[in-house]
């Protein structure tokens, strides 16, 4: 009787600890992403904290980037929103010219049966897609909210890790005994440095893609130029496969607003930008700086994004990175040590 109440109370709490981790999933990624901040602004800290107390270079560090990012959104983020605001009332007008574009595709590959399939089914749901985006989008106000909320917090919370991470860090290396507790704090400043050089290559990534898609949209004279550029910018925040999330809407686009022959140089463009940063920047940037493999990279990008969604895929890649040190100096060394 004892043993069925022993595992009733287990499975109970198991239970009990899974719906709360489940339900602290947002706060917790907000977190991770405030840690990934702190790490980014860290180097800049420690500079700074040189000449002046740490309090006072965290609390100058963040008042810069805070302006910095007020200086951003005033000379990008604005146009970028007027832009958005356009499209989204000359959606209806857009579906109607991707549905006349796409039947006039159709006409040029009667022959083939299959390729007029897709063709007519993509034609028939352009309409409804559009709309469904509309529909989706028409809660900007709101969405634009939650964001500015979650960007207060996660700074909030990146100003206070940043003042309590080095207090964190001697109190959890209290807990661990003395043998391996070297290794530990070498594992903790090494996570440190992978985590600010992961976010510091997602900018320099995003900025570069970012700008030569908007220069190469507005040479070619595609309407919201700055509203894709700055979407290719942040997709490419996901390794991979972040093109493969911005490239159909970039496409889209451009089909609708400026037909078949722009849409097919705007492909080849995206295409060799795409080739370059896949084998220049991207393996600079996670493969030397950050020290992750190819296969770890889409390995925990697929298995973040099927977790989380599109928050998982985009913080999967540093959590990978953290994890990697924590085996490669601690779990390893103790199972080597065991033989």
């Amino acid at each position: 009787m004892r043993g069925w109440l022993t595992g009733a109370a287990v499975f109970a709490a198991a239970f009990l600890l899974w719906n709360v981790l489940a339900a602290s999933i947002p706060v917790l990624l907000l977190l991770f992403t405030a840690v990934l901040l702190a790490a980014a602004l860290q180097p800049i800290v420690k500079r700074l904290s040189t000449r002046v107390s740490y309090g006072a270079a965290v609390g100058v560090t963040f008042g810069v980037a805070i302006v910095a990012i007020a200086a951003l959104e005033f000379a990008l983020l604005q146009p970028a929103a007027g832009e958005l605001a356009k499209l989204l009332a000359a959606i209806p007008s857009y579906a109607s010219a991707l549905q006349n574009e796409l039947a006039s595709a159709q006409r040029y590959i009667e022959s083939d049966q299959t390729a007029r399939q897709l063709a007519s089914a993509l034609a028939s749901s352009v309409s409804g897609a559009a709309s469904a985006v509309g529909l989706a989008l028409l809660g900007g106000p709101k969405l634009v909210a939650t964001a500015i909320g979650d960007g207060l917090l996660i700074v909030l919370l990146a100003i206070g890790w940043m003042l309590a991470a080095a207090d964190v860090e001697r109190f959890v290396l209290s807990l661990i005994p003395p043998k391996p507790r070297t290794n530990w704090h070498a594992a903790f400043a090494d996570i440190g440095v992978r985590l600010g050089a992961y976010v510091q290559g997602v900018v320099i990534n995003g900025a570069v893609v970012g700008v030569a898609m908007t220069a190469s949209l507005a040479i070619l004279g595609i309407p919201y130029a700055l509203l894709l550029g700055f979407v290719a910018a942040i997709f490419q925040a996901i390794p991979m496969i972040g093109g493969v999330i911005s490239g159909p809407i970039i496409l889209l686009v451009a089909l609708a607003t400026s037909g078949w022959e722009k849409t097919l140089i705007v492909l080849v463009i995206f295409t060799i930008v795409q080739i370059l940063d896949g084998n220049v920047l991207t393996p600079i940037i996670f493969g030397q700086r950050v020290q992750l493999s190819f296969l770890l990279i889409i390995f925990s990008t697929v298995v973040g994004g099927t977790l989380l969604g599109i928050s998982g895929a985009f913080l999967a890649v540093p959590a990978a990175a953290a994890l990697q040190v924590i085996v490669v100096r601690i779990v390893a060394p103790a199972i080597r040590s065991t033989h």
